[in-house]
């Protein structure tokens, strides 16, 4: 016979693909020993069945997270089909259905909102925290804007905790041991106080060494460090009153997660976005200049590739009887000079940093107070709740341990909320109702940290153009070859320093015949081996008003038609304040000899090349000085349902349901501005029992359009000579089908399987191409990279050894397709064929991963041993070949996953 226990952990499984409504599940009330359990579920804020509840969604109970060793959301992407989560703790997007949250820039919202016991989160750097002692997670797809609110336009994630119970003392401690030096302790207390207030507290401590190493160092990385937990005092006055206080802490110190690997083996010659002559300042402007005085056939339009029919000696050659002889006689044409990572280009290492691999930090704490009483009328519930967290995430973008291509970045975060809802729910006859109120209220900064060195600044202002481009300004042979002529030409063959080679008098004749490094030696210092800094500051503050009501009118016994609207204000305002740049030992490089900061000539210097104020990253206007933008959205989000009940087992639905999102700011673009994203939902299927309640199947189509989808790009902004990530919209549809599959053959054993299938492309604003003329748009009906299909499958089974115990097995298997590749990523080296020098490799496949449990366990339960495996064959993916850096420092990097891990876990509860 099974226990009650037993059957909650088989529902897991059973739960892994559910399809059923939002907020899974209060109970399972066993109807069958042998059969399938009713899961009640509180999807449109009440109490019913899971087959009853028109809505797809993914349900998880605790049972389950502990069998398949999920630490965290990221943890069961392979069991949702529509779901992406990135790899970031600190930095993580979101997806579902192809509809991305992109919010690491906090002028911005995301489109999947995240709730904890009701609370909305309003960043993703809080929204990965480990989990411990969780009753469930859900996933819900589709607009949920009716009955969720803001910011849930492609859907919502639900992590309920588990909360005290009264007179019950109980406990728990689990620990577990695994590969990589894992270990992890979580513990659970619950302690009755009184009669009607019980405590219930709960701790989790992660520790992990890295598992891949520096090969110059020999540091290892991918290490994590966490602590995490929650305290809860719950009262209950009555059986009709409630109080349930809790307050939450996480402490998180890790790697940057992925580590980072750089694939730069050196093989640039130009810049590697660079097609034709056009796109290379400075040399190009220079080259199609002089060619009919050499009766070469160069214009602009001319490729790069043509320049090797021309030996670049017979250019020298033509300017010798003008007195130029180059400092390089056997130079071939080269115009950028680029990183060489210590591996090469080899995706899989070796790697080496020079900021040990970067890092991810998280302080956070939170205080929820839940409230509820039921009238005879209506149940009234109230929750309040405030959170405050620190973030920053540190990131090597060069992937190098080069000093002189040295950058990176840090997005430092400081945030706190207050959200307050109230909402009654009640039964008139007929008509099952629900309306609330809710109010929001957030002030979040940001700094957006650039750090370089002297050194890769020098070479960035090489392969931008930007030296070369300087001089070409005064480049005219025919007055008289000078040493400016003579640099301008050494140029096309490798590089040339600003710092070290360029005479500040080619740029002012008044000026010293000396290049500021020369300048600097003479005085008995140095202008390399700085720190370069420049910073974005932003402050955020935001306020959203909403009002909601929902109903269900039963028509017949069998026919029911639900209609819901919420009211939404948002209200938002950013601050930028574009930060100086500064450099290391500034006061070091003032000269009182020639009454000048050697560090500021070189500011004036890149104002002239560059324009704005001379930075390379935050080139814009209003250095130094606040500005901030307001403004204001409305929106009303309804939505209508049917559903029908062919049988007692077997109902149809239809819904349609609009979504919104707020519109912001780009916080590293001053003065930006998006406005709100909207998207309709429609969706029809079916929620099926079969044979008994031994097998279960659940099916829906669904098809949506999104308009003005707030997404994050990697591209060149105005006023910056490194491509940034900036927030750009743009028009997406999609249609799918999701399928849920559950079946208990017989006594004492689960099978699985859920599968999803989606075509998601851009239907405008997808892109730009500076090839074609007009306004037309080459990228229109792009899939927009989300695999088309993904199907996860698995089983459990329990041999009953008697008074010895009972030994449990599990295994799963997740497949995922290949990401469907688009001209924008392939273009970014992040989908297909990626290419690096004269290596090669393929990225974005299909992918699989198999996992398995064993399990024994005492007779009462209160003793467990498992050993457990994930990604059994150790299958790891190529990532792409992109960054920040790799047109200005010929710089760029992958991410290298995980191996298969394995661990022991050993359970004790009293």
């Amino acid at each position: 016979m099974l226990s009650t226990d037993v059957i909650a952990r088989l529902l897991a499984g059973a739960s892994v693909a559910t399809m059923i409504g939002s907020h899974v599940a209060v109970a399972q009330e066993e109807q069958d020993i042998f059969g399938l359990e009713e899961i009640v579920i509180t999807a449109q804020k009440r109490e019913q069945s899971a087959q009853d509840v028109p809505i797809s969604l993914n349900a998880f109970s605790g049972d389950f997270l502990d069998t398949v060793a999920a630490e965290d959301m990221r943890d069961l992407v392979a069991y949702t089909p529509g779901l992406e989560i990135g790899t970031s703790v600190t930095q993580p997007t979101f997806q579902i259905r192809g509809v991305q949250t992109s919010d690491f820039g906090v002028g911005t919202d995301p489109a999947v909102g995240l709730y904890v016991d009701g609370v909305y989160a309003a960043r993703s750097g809080a929204a990965i925290v480990f989990f411990s002692d969780i009753e469930r997670v859900e996933v819900l797809k589709g607009p949920q804007g009716t009955l969720f609110g803001r910011n849930t336009a492609a859907g919502a994630i639900s992590i309920i905790t588990k909360k005290p119970v009264m007179n019950e003392t109980e406990g728990k401690v689990k620990l577990r041991y695994g590969r990589f030096d894992k270990q992890q302790l979580d513990a659970m207390v619950n302690l009755p106080i009184t009669e009607t207030l019980a405590l219930r507290a709960n701790l989790l401590i992660n520790n992990q060494d890295g598992f891949v190493k520096d090969a110059i160092t020999g540091e290892d990385y991918g290490r994590e460090n966490n602590d995490t937990g929650r305290v809860q005092l719950r009262w209950e006055p009555s059986a009709q009153t409630s109080v349930n206080l809790a307050y939450e802490f996480d402490r998180t110190r890790q790697d940057e997660n992925p580590p980072i690997i750089g694939v730069s083996n050196g093989g640039y010659r130009y810049n590697p976005s660079a097609d034709t002559l056009g796109d290379i300042p400075g040399q190009g402007d220079v080259l199609v200049g002089i060619a009919p005085l050499l009766g070469l056939p160069f214009t602009r339009d001319t490729p790069l590739s043509a320049l090797d029919s021309v030996p670049l000696g017979a250019i020298y050659a033509g300017f010798a009887p003008f007195g130029y002889v180059p400092s390089n006689p056997g130079a071939s044409w080269n115009f950028f000079k680029p990183a060489t990572s210590v591996g090469g280009a080899d995706p899989l290492g070796p790697l080496a940093s020079d900021i040990h691999n970067g890092a991810e930090n998280r302080n956070l704490y939170g205080v929820n107070l839940t409230i509820t009483h039921d009238f005879e009328w209506a149940t009234l519930t109230s929750i309040s709740a405030f959170k405050k967290f620190s973030t920053n995430n540190l990131q090597d973008e060069d992937g190098t341990a080069d000093p002189a291509f040295y950058f990176d970045t840090d997005n430092i975060e400081d945030n706190k909320h207050f959200y307050q809802e109230l909402r009654l729910n009640g039964v008139s006859g007929p008509l099952t109702w629900t309306a609330g109120f809710s109010f929001f209220k957030e002030r979040a900064e940001q700094a957006s940290a650039t750090h370089g060195t002297t050194d890769s600044i020098d070479n960035t202002l090489y392969n931008v153009g930007a030296t070369p481009g300087a001089l070409a300004f005064a480049f005219d042979p025919t007055d008289g070859f000078n040493a400016c002529d003579s640099l301008m030409l050494d140029s096309f063959g490798g590089f040339v320093s600003l710092l070290n080679d360029v005479p500040l008098s080619c740029f002012d004749p008044s000026l010293p015949g000396a290049s500021l490094e020369q300048l600097a030696q003479t005085f008995g210092t140095t202008m390399f081996g700085r720190t370069w800094e420049e910073t974005m500051y932003g402050v955020g503050r935001n306020t959203a008003y909403a009002a909601y009501a929902d109903a269900t009118y039963a028509l017949t016994d069998r026919l029911n038609l639900t209609a819901g609207i919420r009211f939404t204000h948002d209200k938002k305002s950013w601050e930028w304040f574009n930060g100086a740049r500064t450099i290391s030992g500034y006061d070091e490089l003032t000269i009182p000899a020639i009454g000048m900061n050697l560090a500021d000539v070189h500011q004036m210097l890149l104002a002239n090349i560059l324009g704005g104020n001379g930075d390379l990253v935050f080139n814009q206007s209003l250095e130094g000085q606040k500005f901030e933008r307001k403004d204001s959205w409305n929106n009303l989000s309804p939505r209508v349902v049917v559903d029908y009940k062919l049988t007692d087992d077997f109902m149809v639905f239809a819904s349609y349901a609009n979504g919104y999102k707020a519109g912001g700011f780009n916080s590293v673009e001053v003065n930006s501005y998006f406005d709100n994203e909207k998207v309709w939902n429609i969706e029809g299927g079916f929620k099926s029992e079969w044979f008994d309640r031994t097998l279960r199947f659940n099916a829906s189509v669904w098809h949506y359009r999104y308009d003005d989808k707030q997404s994050i790009r990697l591209t060149t902004v105005d006023g910056s000579n490194v491509p940034q990530y900036i927030t750009q919209t743009t028009d997406t549809s999609g249609k799918g089908i999701d399928l849920e599959l559950l079946w208990v053959p017989v006594e004492g054993m689960r099978l699985f399987a859920n599968a999803g299938f989606q075509d998601i492309t851009c239907k405008a604003n997808c892109g730009d191409d500076d090839d074609t003329d007009g306004d037309d748009d080459p990228f229109i009906g792009d899939p927009t990279g989300e695999p088309s299909t993904r199907i996860s499958f698995g089983g459990m089974y329990r041999f009953d050894l008697g008074t010895r115990g009972f030994l449990d097995f599990h295994v799963d298997h997740s497949y995922s397709s290949a990401r469907r590749d688009n001209q924008i990523c392939r273009n970014d080296g992040t989908c297909g064929i990626v290419t690096v020098g004269d290596v090669s490799w393929e990225t974005g496949v299909a992918e699989n991963y198999t996992n398995a449990r064993i399990t024994w366990s005492t007779e009462d339960e209160n003793f467990s041993l498992s050993v457990f495996a994930n990604n059994i064959f150790s299958n790891r993916y190529l990532g792409g070949a992109g960054g920040l850096v790799v047109d200005t420092m010929g710089a760029p990097r992958t991410e290298i996953e995980m191996p298969g891990i394995w661990g022991i876990d050993l359970t004790a509860r009293f």
